[in-house]
């Protein structure tokens, strides 16, 4: 297993919230960050790493402007 980082990040790239993850890879680890930044609504993305090793930058989809 690996622990990996997740950073949650708001519009002004400020980083509010850190939490961490216990997974086999990078594509659970992934999984993961997506479910937990849905429960962040203050953030609009995370950044998963793993060690030194930035592993994805994910945010949440933009709103449709209608």
């Amino acid at each position: 297993m690996r622990i990996y980082e997740f950073h949650f990040f708001d519009e002004a790239d400020r980083r509010p919230l850190l939490d961490f993850f216990d997974g086999a890879d990078d594509d659970i680890a992934v999984a993961a960050a997506r479910k937990r930044l849905a429960d962040h609504a203050s953030c609009i993305g995370v950044e998963v790493h793993e060690a030194d090793r930035m592993v994805a930058r994910l945010e949440h989809p933009a709103a449709d402007a209608g």
